[in-house]
């Protein structure tokens, strides 16, 4: 009867499952998936890389290209020769385009001014007019001529005398807006002055704070 008895499970000849063996198979394929998904995207970031390296290249390329080739425009004026009560004081501005190409649509705001001496405040800086278009073909290169900036207010006792005590300064101030050959806008603030030195009107002085370009 022995002999017909199946063997039992704990009988030496019974197969036994390997729990552990299937274990570390299936731990390999996990850990191979996810070598494989980490190298693809090694791969696609390095290749993301070289395929982006010359379009980078090619903006910093442009933008000094602009930068070298764009208008930059400087204001220059010859002031009063003679301080006189009762004539309004008048200045005479140049605008010259010092940039290698020509700069479009020029809009020029400036202002006569006589105050203290040296400058105890800040002028308003004026906001370029909304009417300036790129599209307009007015341009110019080199030097531009403009007619004199004349105060509506003439010169006052007061102010003849603050200026030759030297407690006073007659100031010109603005912004000059336009636009380069990319249609682009850009500013160029100015302020100088005029004092009184030795007994007539100085050349025109650069001010310490006004004077700034974009």
């Amino acid at each position: 009867m022995d002999a017909d008895r199946p063997n039992s499970p704990s009988s030496p000849d019974s197969p036994m499952p390997e729990p552990a063996a299937d274990s570390t198979a299936a731990d390999e394929r996990s850990f191979r998936i996810r070598l494989a998904v980490f190298v693809c995207v090694v791969i696609a970031a390095v290749i993301g890389a070289f395929v982006g390296y010359p379009t980078w290249q090619e903006y910093v390329s442009q933008q000094e290209a602009k930068l070298e080739l764009r208008a930059y425009v400087d204001a220059r004026a010859q002031g009063p020769t003679t301080l006189k009560e009762g004539v309004p004081p008048r200045v005479r501005e140049t605008i010259q385009n010092i940039g290698r190409t020509p700069a479009y649509n020029d809009a020029v705001q400036a202002a006569i001014t006589v105050a203290d001496y040296p400058l105890t405040k800040h002028f308003e800086r004026v906001a370029c007019p909304d009417s300036q278009q790129p599209d307009k073909r007015r341009w110019f290169v080199g030097k531009l001529s403009r007619p004199e900036t004349v105060r509506e207010t003439p010169f006052t006792a007061e102010e003849i005398t603050a200026i030759r005590t030297t407690r006073s300064a007659l100031y010109f101030h603005g912004t000059v807006c336009y636009r380069d050959i990319f249609h682009e806008p850009h500013r160029t603030d100015f302020c100088m002055f005029w004092k009184w030195d030795a007994g007539r009107v100085s050349p025109s002085i650069s001010c310490e704070q006004g004077n700034k370009a974009d």
